[in-house]
């Protein structure tokens, strides 16, 4: 592998560790000089090229250091295949940022005086073993590809050897001995909005949530067993292989298998997840889970950093146990009619205000099913957005006679042209009618200052083929939609 050691200390020692273990490595000429590599492009930095970068910075990394580190990313995404093969995909320049004062926390002598005197190199022999061990455990778990932390979902977790000392079907439920801070932390995941998902090899236990047998449920009902079964949002446990059985999970919670991070103690286990779905994150398995405060500052930090930023993130897990009760009640039905019925739709229709910010820009992000433009809009540009005179933005909240779903829809219009340039509604509420009443709504807005709907714009993907479905029973006529690429 070929690795750009970057950062504000001396980084020899690294290199020289990196060049052991056989990877080739590129430091910068100039004691933290690495800004100037990273914005000259015929600097060898670039023209080294790396796989992955580490970025080491005593102090921390500012929202600049992450501006400039992001550059170089791009621009290494756009130089031609290195592969001798030009079809061949070639992989996004991976950054690693270790948290450098979380590091000294969790590793005893991390610091070495000495050194820092003599060679502005402030790490021991333990502080340099921790930094490698962040990079690769970064690398090894699928992890981000900028400064940025990977955007997960669901936390998929093993049960024997896993959530607690032992093998309950041999051991038996009294037996084993539960990892009580490791559970506390994935409660403390699921508390932001965290999917957990139990996936065992153990005697079968039925599909969903179906209540499961002695041992397990008797060892995940002990008072001293700090999660419990109703903890998980879908349960598999059976005797079948684990990555067909995370994919019925995801088919259920209607989300990627890309959305997933899988941990488990076996090593074949996460072998054959990585072989059947690569896109499933897998991190390397700690040592000690009696211990476990640093796997889960790493899964915390690059999985789900940005878990818990809004109230639909931390009712997250609530709301797919009311899409379970939903499901359940849908077949209970002769009709679709009579589902939606049934289901006693509310929908609260407002003008976007400053506190939708994050959560707008956290559907504009992930969005895809349901986007009829695409348009990735940060924070800050969907602030402008909401402020500015000129457009109208319209959130749609929704709930039901199961729960309340959130603000699961957004619409945005151009005042002068009459055009709707946004129209993002999260597949929670996909197969309710809510797209036709926002639309509605809209129209009825624009009734109200003189005006009619004029179109939409939409850019055709491979995924957002059910907006494209939607516009078709619009009663628009075929120059109304402008198609922005290929049909």
């Amino acid at each position: 592998m070929k690795i750009a050691l970057l950062g504000n200390v001396t980084l020899d020692f690294l290199a020289q560790d990196f060049r052991r273990a056989g990877h080739d490595v590129y430091v910068p000429p100039g004691f933290d000089a690495w800004r100037q590599e990273v914005l000259d492009p015929a600097s060898g930095l670039h023209v080294f090229a790396p796989d992955a970068v580490l970025l080491v910075m005593e102090g921390g990394v500012s929202l600049e250091d992450e501006r400039i580190i992001g550059t170089f990313v791009d621009a290494q995404e756009r130089v031609p295949p290195r592969q001798a093969d030009a079809q061949e995909r070639v992989p996004p320049v991976r950054v690693v940022v270790p948290d450098i004062a979380a590091l000294a926390a969790e590793t005893p002598g991390f610091w070495d005086v000495r050194m820092r005197t003599l060679a502005a190199m402030p790490f021991s022999l333990a502080g340099l073993k921790a930094i490698e061990d962040e990079f690769y455990f970064a690398l090894e778990a699928g992890g981000p590809r900028s400064c940025a932390a990977a955007a997960k979902k669901i936390l998929a977790v093993d049960a024997d050897n896993t959530l607690w000392n032992g093998i309950v079907s041999e051991d038996g439920a009294d037996a084993v001995t539960p990892y009580v801070d490791f559970q506390k932390g994935l409660l403390a995941l699921k508390a932001r909005g965290v999917l957990l998902v139990l996936l065992s090899k153990n005697d079968p236990v039925g599909e969903g949530r179906a209540p499961a047998r002695p041992p397990l449920a008797a060892a995940l009902a002990r008072a001293d067993m700090p999660i419990t079964l109703d903890d998980f949002s879908a349960v598999r446990v059976n005797w079948s292989p684990k990555p067909g059985n995370l994919l019925t999970v995801c088919r259920e919670l209607n989300l990627g298998t890309d959305s997933v991070v899988f941990v488990d103690d076996n090593p074949h286990e996460r072998a054959q997840m990585k072989a059947h779905l690569p896109e499933v994150a897998v991190p390397p398995f700690p040592a000690d889970l009696a211990n476990p405060a640093q796997f889960l500052r790493r899964l915390e930090r690059y999985f789900f950093a940005s878990a818990g930023t809004t109230a639909e993130d931390r009712a997250r897990a609530e709301m797919y146990r009311a899409e379970a009760a939903r499901r359940d009640f849908a077949r209970t039905l002769p009709t679709v009619q009579d589902y939606l019925k049934g289901l006693h739709l509310t929908v609260r229709a407002a003008r976007a205000t400053a506190e939708d910010v994050p959560r707008l820009a956290q559907m504009a992000g992930k969005t895809n099913q349901f986007n009829a433009t695409t348009i990735r809009r940060t924070a800050e540009e969907m602030a402008a957005l909401v402020a500015d005179p000129a457009h109208r933005v319209w959130t749609f909240r929704a709930g039901d006679a199961f729960g309340e779903m959130g603000l699961v829809c957004y619409v945005v219009y151009d005042c002068a042209t009459a055009r709707i340039s946004d129209f993002v509604m999260s597949c929670r509420a996909m197969g309710r009618t809510l797209e036709h009443f926002a639309v509605n709504h809209v129209r009825r807005e624009l009734a109200a200052e003189g005006l009619a709907l004029a179109g939409i714009d939409c850019v055709p993907t491979a995924k957002n083929g059910p907006f494209r479905e939607f516009l078709a029973t619009l009663d628009l006529s075929r120059d109304a939609v402008t198609w922005y690429g290929e049909r």
